[in-house]
């Protein structure tokens, strides 16, 4: 039950004089004495296979992780014939979209497609946050939320965008790439708060599940690929920590009234085409802030066959580039939510950068790397935005929701059994509790 605290006003201030904050004397407090601290944790698993699963643990601490700070490091090692680079046949990348780039992998291919799941235990093995498709949820934000600049720099260096495997020794029997990627869950990517690791009675277990061959490793047509192995992993963080008497004072406040974070959760499956004439979800959830649809280019995944992301769709415009072949609805709860018709590629595509919130202005900074054309061939997905207010002061500022309802009518008109992945973001609290448990609050 919702009620509102205070008296619902606005004061303006405009009218009155002050003192610049220029003129005065600092006011700021000192920040407690503590120490930083840079940690690399093993995994419990050693070197998995495809479809293998990777565990490391995270034990409590007298610190917190510094926010956005949270990264695995890993070597891939892929094993078969013919992997020597030489020309476009004999090439060896991550599955991505875009165009094969002159190292002869896709463009936009990059370390993610490896990771099929994340999953964040806390003590009693409640599931935190997970993250399914995790390679097709980076895809959507790398492709659409990133910088070109940082792919082509960064993101080439840490997460392999578009970068092509180390052919060593010339064999044509393995090939490897290390890599440092970011971990994109959002316990760990708090706008606001670093994780109290201080407050947990028992490690954290962060589960990686590994994707198929086909689904991570993309092949030139004479090379072959046994399998791909993941190695060398570590969890790399940054951690202050913190006073014993800090401490003490925050777990004894937490027996009054639980420490909060609010974290972005997803929730993703994936279905064939034709479902999506009308397809429902039971969310449950008090504050949905967006839904995302990326259909890829096969009812399966093929190593030899580059993912993409496609309109597949009937127009009566060759191109593809016009006509009303799809008009996207939402419904929440009955009720529909888009009374735009995103039923071209161009209202799809703005539709898109809003479910972002990355409009007209934001897309300058954050700009999809794909003309028209590519865009409906490679990189097509549709967004729908849910946020009712984009407020960094309000907690559950999403559209509350039972059930979700899309209706993609036209949608895998010429391939039914092609897969699309749907990707639901919603807000959570993760509440920690006195006896050092964690509560999921939805």
């Amino acid at each position: 039950m919702s009620h509102f605290s205070g008296l619902n006003q606005e004061v303006h201030n405009y009218m009155t004089q002050e003192v610049p904050n220029s003129l005065k004397s600092c006011s700021s407090a000192q920040a407690i004495k503590t120490r930083n601290r840079i940690f690399q944790v093993s995994s419990t698993s050693q070197s998995q296979s495809s479809g293998g699963v990777i565990l490391f643990n995270i034990p409590p601490s007298n610190y917190a992780i510094t926010k956005g700070t949270m990264a695995l490091r890993l070597r891939v090692t892929v094993t078969g014939t013919n992997l020597t680079g030489a020309d476009a046949a004999h090439s060896v990348g991550f599955q991505g979209v875009g165009a094969v780039n002159a190292s002869f992998v896709p463009s936009y291919g990059n370390g993610f497609a490896p990771i099929n799941r994340l999953t964040l235990y806390g003590a009693n093995s409640a599931v935190i946050e997970q993250q399914n498709y995790c390679n097709d949820n980076m895809n959507l934000l790398l492709n659409h939320n990133s910088n070109s600049s940082w792919l082509a720099a960064d993101g080439q260096i840490l997460c392999g965008v578009g970068c092509p495997f180390n052919y060593y020794p010339a064999t044509g029997l393995t090939s490897f790439i290390d890599l440092v990627l970011p971990l994109p869950l959002s316990v760990f990517n708090s706008a606001t708060q670093d994780f109290p690791n201080y407050l947990l009675s028992a490690p954290l277990t962060l589960q990686i599940d590994l994707a198929s061959v086909a689904r991570a490793i993309f092949r030139g047509a004479t090379a072959t690929i046994t399998d791909y192995t993941v190695s060398n992993t570590y969890l790399i963080y940054q951690a202050v920590e913190l006073p014993a008497s800090y401490v003490e004072a925050e777990r004894m406040a937490v027996k009054s009234s639980p420490f909060i974070m609010p974290l972005t959760s997803t929730l993703a499956v994936q279905v064939p085409a034709s479902i999506l004439t009308s397809y429902s979800l039971g969310l449950n959830a008090s504050s949905v802030r967006a839904v995302f649809v990326l259909p890829s280019n096969g009812a399966g995944y093929s190593s030899a066959t580059q993912l993409e992301y496609i309109r597949d769709t009937v127009d009566g415009a060759a191109t593809g580039w016009n006509g009303a072949g799809v008009n996207n609805i939402v419904f929440v709860d009955g009720n529909q939510i888009n009374s735009a018709i995103f039923d071209n590629p161009v209202m799809c595509f703005q539709g898109l950068k809003n479910a972002l919130h990355h409009n007209l202005q934001g897309s300058i900074l954050y700009p999809s790397p794909c003309p028209l054309a590519n865009y409906i061939t490679q990189f097509y997905a549709l967004g729908f935005d849910l946020t009712s207010y984009d407020d960094e002061a309000s907690l559950f500022s999403g559209t509350p929701c039972t059930t979700l309802n899309i209706q993609l009518t036209g949608s895998g008109a010429t391939q039914p059994t092609y897969l699309s992945t749907i990707i639901v973001v919603y807000d959570v609290l993760l509440a920690f509790e006195a006896d050092g448990t964690m509560q999921v609050k939805r």
